[in-house]
């Protein structure tokens, strides 16, 4: 689809005069430039360890830049990257609905999305899992606003204020913990981990879902797993699985124990 394309308004002559009787011709290159720039990094990501390095690095740093928790930034999540996204709900709603159902716990449950952004991902847990609570995190009331679509009268699917290291909820009391392209936004992932460990029932289970280039790496997590007094063993990292969109994402698990 040439969303480039769709959304152009026609030219004028104004806009003729301005780029010299070449209407469009400085952003075209702009595209190209952009386009040559991303290959580039897409092969030195592929084939160069300092090429992973420094794609990641660069990824980094334009998301540190890109500010979507307050308008208007966070309408522009929600009407345009969330449902880019979708697919990837879909499959995180899927791996939720499997391991729910593999703990004999789809009656009841509480899952907590950190993170939930406009809350899309709840609604597709919701939708496929009709006797659960769901309750979605997140720390801007701008996203909260865009998530209130999808409460239900009943509390079944609400939405709170809150932080990832500091959850609203008592010990032991969270059948599943789930997060979306949250984590790397977290100030201090070891707090976090530590958190979700503390909530977490035994026998639950934590699905943290990244983009690679933005997720971290095994060493980082495993000082992460010890600052929050895990083992590092005990968040097992590996690439998320079911289609295109879903292999650029990588996905830590943990598991609730005594």
């Amino acid at each position: 689809m040439n969303l480039i394309g769709r959304f152009r308004r026609p030219p004028t002559s104004q806009d003729e005069a301005v780029t010299g009787g070449a209407p469009g011709s400085r952003r075209g290159k702009g595209v190209r430039r952009l386009l040559s720039a991303v290959l580039l990094l897409g092969i030195l990501a592929a084939f160069t360890r300092p090429g992973q390095r420094l794609t990641r690095a660069i990824a980094r740093r334009l998301d540190a830049r890109v500010e979507c928790f307050t308008e208007p930034g966070s309408s522009t999540y929600a009407r345009v990257f969330a449902p880019i996204f979708g697919r990837l709900y879909d499959r995180v709603a899927e791996d939720v609905y499997a391991e729910l159902t593999a703990r004999h716990r789809t009656r009841g449950a509480t899952i907590v999305d950190i993170g939930c952004g406009p809350g899309d991902l709840a609604a597709e847990i919701a939708a496929r899992l009709k006797e659960v609570r769901v309750v979605g995190i997140d720390i801007s009331p701008s996203m909260l606003l865009w998530a209130g679509r999808h409460a239900t009268a009943d509390g079944r699917v609400k939405f709170l204020n809150g932080d990832a290291a500091e959850l609203p909820f008592n010990e032991a009391s969270v059948d599943m913990v789930v997060s979306t392209l949250s984590m790397h936004h977290w100030p201090d992932p070891a707090d976090a981990f530590a958190e979700i460990d503390r909530v977490l029932r035994p026998g639950g289970v934590a699905l943290i879902y990244d983009l690679g280039l933005l997720a971290f790496t095994p060493q980082e997590m495993a000082t992460i797993a010890t600052a929050a007094g895990l083992e590092p063993a005990d968040v097992v990292r590996e690439r998320a699985r079911g289609g295109l969109v879903s292999s650029f994402f990588i996905r830590y698990k943990l598991e609730g124990v005594d």
